[in-house]
C-alpha cells in the first residue's frame, strides 16, 4: 500500500547533473533508489553521523556505464568521476539528508568515506554525513528523512530493512521507519509533471520516509 504510487509514476530520467538528451518521459519520479541507513554513534552516546548506502536503479545504472563492462578500469573511472560530481552536487542539499532534534533541523558536515561499484547491475554510492552538532536521543526527540526536495529521485528503505547502529555507545538505541501519506494533491502533481518541469522544493518530503531515532 505504502509504495502503490510507484506503479503510476513512471517514467525515464537522471539527475545530479546528467541528462538524457533528447528522451521524453512523463510523471516524475525518474531515477529510484533504494535506501539503507546506518546511525552512526559516538562514545557519549550521541548521534554524530548517519552512513548511507544508495543503490540505483537498473536503468539509470545502465546509462551510466554505457555499455561498459562493470569490471573495466573504464567504467571504474566513470564511477569515480560521477560520484564526485555527485558528492559536490549534493552538498548543496545536505546530501537529500534532512536530520532534525527536536523538530529544528541540524547541520551537516562534508560527507566522508564517498564510494561507488556495481552490485550487480545496479551503481551503488557509499558515504557517512556527520552530524556538525551530535545530539543525544535520549535527551532529545531524533529524526533523519532522505529525499530529493524535487522528487525526481523517489527514495525508499529496503521492504523490511531494520535501521542499524554502530560506532559508540549503541546500547539501547533503536529506530523505526514511518512511511510517508503523501495526500491526492501531492500524487497528481507528481503524475503531471515531465522531465523538465521545474517541481516544488518541497513535493519530495510528502513522499519521505522518516527514521525516528530513540534511546533508553
Amino acid at each position: 500500500m505504502v509504495r502503490i504510487w510507484r506503479t503510476f509514476l513512471i517514467g525515464l530520467g537522471l539527475t545530479l547533473g546528467l541528462a538524457l538528451g533528447a528522451r521524453e518521459a512523463a510523471a516524475h519520479p525518474h531515477v529510484w533508489i533504494d535506501l539503507r541507513t546506518n546511525v552512526v554513534m559516538d562514545d557519549q552516546g550521541r548521534v554524530s553521523a548517519i552512513a548511507q548506502e544508495w543503490l540505483f536503479d537498473p536503468i539509470y545504472s545502465a546509462y551510466v556505464l554505457g555499455g561498459m563492462d562493470p569490471q573495466s578500469d573504464k567504467a571504474r573511472k566513470a564511477l569515480d568521476d560521477l560520484l564526485a560530481e555527485s558528492m559536490a552536487n549534493l552538498r548543496e542539499y545536505d546530501y537529500f539528508m534532512r536530520v532534525r532534534a527536536d523538530g529544528e533541523r541540524l547541520s551537516l558536515d562534508d560527507a566522508r568515506d564517498a564510494s561507488a561499484e556495481m552490485r550487480g547491475d545496479r551503481m551503488l554510492y557509499r558515504f557517512t554525513v556527520p552530524v556538525a552538532d551530535p545530539k543525544d536521543p535520549r535527551g532529545h526527540d531524533l529524526d533523519v528523512a532522505v529525499f530529493d526536495p524535487t522528487y525526481y529521485i523517489e527514495m525508499l528503505h529496503l521492504e523490511g530493512d531494520v535501521i542499524a547502529f554502530q560506532g559508540g555507545k549503541t546500547a539501547g538505541c533503536g529506530a523505526r521507519i514511518i512511511e510517508p501519506a503523501p495526500d491526492m494533491d501531492a500524487i497528481a502533481l507528481a503524475q503531471s509533471l515531465d522531465r523538465d518541469a521545474a517541481a516544488d522544493d518541497t513535493l519530495g518530503a510528502q513522499f519521505a520516509e522518516t527514521v525516528i531515532i530513540t534511546c533508553q
